[in-house]
This record gives C-alpha cells, sequence and structure tokens, in this order.
C-alpha cells in the first residue's frame, strides 16, 4: 500500500505575515495571558502593516502593541486590558485620539460571532445582551445586533451577526508540516475562530512529526483541513505564557504597562524590543536565555 502524500504547510513567520494585506480582517487568537500570537503582532508592526480589523474576545498586551505602532485602526471584541495590572495604555491613548474604533459586545456574544463563523451561518441568537445598554451606547453601532420576536416563543432576542475574517491567527502548542494543531489547557474561542477564517495561520511552539499529533488524537482541536500554513514559533507568545511551555513574565509586562503611560516611553520599548530586531529569534536574543530558562515549565506541573 503506498502512502498518500501530504501537503507540507510549513512557512517562516515573516513569509505568514507578508500574506496579510493592509485592510485585512483578521481573527487573534489566545485567552488574556494565554497564548496569544505576541511575534506575529511584533513581526506585523516591523512589516509596517496598516488599517487592520482585529476580532476578538479578550486580548492585552499583542492588541495594545498593535495600537501603540497603528497597525490596526478598528476593533470588534469584548475585553481589553492588562490583567491584574490595569487599563491597556497604547489603547486608550488612540481612542482618545480618535485614531482607532471599537465595536463593543459581551464575551459571549464574541464567542457565538465565531462559533456562527465557523458554523457558516450568517448570525446567532443570545439574550444576554438585552440586560445591558450595548444596543444604545458606548460606541456599539445599532446595525450590528437586531432585537426580534422569537418566531416560536415571542421571547426577545438579539441577533448578532458571524464573523469570517479574512485571515484567523492562532498560537497552538503543537502541529504537525500538514496542519493539524493541538492545543494544552484553556482553548478560549480559537477552535471557533480557526474554523471561521477564510484562511488559518497556526503558529505553535514546535513542529512535530504526524505520528506525534496521532498518539494523542483528542488533543487535535484544529484539524489540518481548517489550516492554510503552519509556523514553527517557539516562545512565540512571551512574555505571556503557553500552558506546558512556559509562565508569564511580569517583570516584563510590569515594565511594558509602565513605559507605556506615555508616547515617548512607548516609542521607546517598541525601538528596544520590536523595530530594533529583525526577527523574533532576535528579539529572544536579547531577552536572554537565562530569563527565558526561569520561566521554563516543570513538567508534569503545567508551569
Amino acid at each position: 500500500m503506498v502512502e498518500a502524500e501530504v501537503e507540507d504547510k510549513r512557512i517562516t513567520l515573516k513569509e505568514a505575515v507578508k500574506l496579510v494585506h493592509d485592510g485585512a480582517h483578521l481573527f487573534w487568537g489566545g485567552f488574556g495571558f494565554q497564548r496569544p500570537p505576541m511575534a506575529f503582532a511584533h513581526e506585523l508592526v516591523r512589516q509596517k502593516k496598516r488599517n487592520l480589523t482585529i476580532y476578538t474576545c479578550g486580548s492585552e498586551i499583542d492588541i495594545d502593541i498593535l495600537s501603540g505602532a497603528r497597525v490596526v485602526s478598528r476593533f470588534e471584541m469584548a475585553f481589553y486590558a492588562i490583567e491584574g495590572i490595569g487599563l491597556a495604555p497604547n489603547i486608550q491613548r488612540r481612542i482618545r485620539e480618535g485614531s482607532i474604533e471599537i465595536e463593543d459586545y459581551t464575551n459571549l456574544a464574541m464567542a457565538l460571532r465565531f462559533l456562527g463563523g465557523a458554523l457558516g451561518v450568517p448570525f446567532m441568537p443570545l439574550k444576554s445582551m438585552l440586560g445591558t445598554d450595548m444596543l444604545t451606547k458606548y460606541r456599539f453601532r445599532k446595525d450590528k445586533a437586531k432585537v426580534i420576536d422569537c418566531p416560536f416563543t415571542n421571547e426577545k432576542v438579539v441577533l448578532v451577526p458571524s464573523v469570517n475574517p479574512d485571515f484567523s491567527i492562532v498560537h497552538a502548542c503543537r502541529v504537525d508540516k500538514e496542519g493539524n494543531a493541538q492545543i494544552d489547557g484553556t482553548r478560549g474561542e480559537d477552535i471557533e475562530g480557526a474554523r471561521a477564517g477564510k484562511k488559518t495561520i497556526v503558529l505553535a511552539e514546535e513542529i512535530v512529526d504526524s505520528s506525534v499529533i496521532r498518539m494523542q488524537p483528542d488533543q487535535t482541536v484544529i484539524p489540518n483541513i481548517y489550516v492554510s500554513h503552519v509556523v514553527e514559533c517557539p516562545w512565540g507568545a512571551y512574555p505571556m505564557m503557553v500552558y506546558n511551555y512556559y509562565d508569564y513574565d511580569m517583570e516584563h509586562i510590569r515594565m511594558y504597562y509602565e513605559r507605556c503611560q506615555t508616547e515617548e516611553g512607548w516609542q521607546k520599548y517598541c525601538e528596544d524590543y520590536i523595530t530594533s530586531v529583525d526577527s523574533h529569534m532576535e528579539f529572544l536574543q536579547k531577552i536572554g536565555v537565562e530569563r527565558l530558562m526561569k520561566l521554563r515549565a516543570k513538567k508534569p506541573f503545567g508551569y
């Protein structure tokens, strides 16, 4: 029996980011401190991408960096902050300037919008937003949510539009060259978001042989049929964390927050850690091996 030839979807981080055109719409993966595609954000800044729209339930430093560097002009999301520390400083500054627009939803509403996109239906119903002022106030566009009478019960329900972005960007734990991706721990909305995108780019801490993936098939939450490209990107979520691989670097996160209280401080951070290096590996060299090794997960504890 001749084994079928498989497609090799591996590309470099630079090649992956080059695929994203100015004005593109992106699903942005990760969940708070867990697995944000930080390396992809840095490379978007280095390649000077502009006018992107990002869809996410809740992100932190990653989207704050994209706001500070004026990569993104519009967000549709439910949450932004640097969790446990304070508000996202660059986003706050860009809102005051009027250079970014934010369309607010609840976390459930955004999650359902991604599920609707994955299912291929144009909208999803929910009731929770009826108890908020989001339908009438607070940077929310009324043409993006409709209140109707349920045709079965006559109860009021809210309809929100599904999301099918140009690209879905997800940072996973492991992936094979065919694009079968595995995620340990919290998965957030990455499963639905990956399936909703017209093209999905998976970054991963490691590219492993397909035999490794087959040993734990239940962990393969993003099958290769949904994946366009894969990028091997170790420490790709730093200074945030990846369960079973490394913990977050709170010292670096606090330093980022303190610097970015001013535009000058943000510009200095951006130059020091993003634009003055040519690649993700050069960024990691600047952080230093010793510091990274202190964050490495201790099996079997996860962090």
